[in-house]
């Protein structure tokens, strides 16, 4: 008798994905983290030039400024350079990061009791030392690849943005933190604590690049209110 095929669902399909995810990260963690927010910085950047408006607008004044021919062109607005950098960031730095930073964690907690008090003790090393650590760190490497060079104009970057980052942080993650506990075994957490971080991070980006594009749009309107003032004048003189 012939055997028949089930077809292949989605749930199967995402089982099948998510026990592959699991098995790799079992074998090799810190290179299945750092390939994974490889991924999703890449993802998150992607997502946050077009949802910000910022890629079109980019695309624009270089199609004002006779730029846009040409195979490179086309492939550049395709893949943004900065996608690919923030993708090697991922790769390179918070991946790794993220994985030291909770190994620390994990064995200064590894062996003691799972009580309240420890429960406590653990989302608080996270909230006030670990994430304020990382979102530093994604704040300072974002200025860096949207092009700021100037180490003061980044550190200022860091400190206008980092407390409203926090603030979100420790309102939503502790409560992400308790329902993880709770509700999911330990083996997903990971990916499941990845997810939600994409969520916030393609948030902040977004906002990020849309007060950078808004700055960007006011300085032009400067430019042309003074270039056009001056323009006036010297046809008056």
């Amino acid at each position: 008798m012939a055997a028949v095929s089930r077809p292949i669902g989605p749930r199967s399909l995402l089982l099948a994905v998510l026990a592959a995810y699991l098995s790799s990260l079992a074998r090799n963690p810190l290179g299945t983290k750092a390939v994974t927010a490889a991924t999703l910085n890449f993802l998150q950047e992607e997502i946050a030039q077009r949802c910000s408006g910022m890629r079109a607008h980019e695309q624009a004044r270089a199609k004002a400024r006779g730029g846009s021919g040409g195979g490179k062109c086309a492939i550049e607005r395709a893949v943004d350079k900065r996608v690919l950098q923030f993708s090697l960031y991922g790769l390179v730095v918070s991946g790794p990061l993220n994985h030291f930073l909770y190994e620390i964690l994990n064995r200064v907690f590894a062996g003691r009791p799972k009580t309240k008090l420890n429960t406590v003790l653990a989302l608080l090393a996270q909230n006030l030392l670990i994430s304020p650590v990382l979102n530093s760190v994604f704040l300072a490497a974002n200025a860096a690849i949207a092009g700021e060079r100037d180490v003061r104009r980044i550190v200022q970057v860091v400190r206008a943005r980092l407390l409203g980052m926090m603030k979100v942080s420790w309102v939503v993650f502790p409560c992400v933190q308790l329902f993880a506990a709770r509700a999911l075994p330990p083996l997903v957490w990971v990916p499941f604590f990845n997810a939600i971080a994409f969520v916030f991070g393609t948030y902040f980006n977004t906002q990020g690049k849309i007060r950078a594009l808004q700055a960007a749009r006011a300085a032009d309107g400067d430019d042309g209110d003074s270039s056009s003032s001056s323009s006036g004048s010297s046809k008056r003189d």
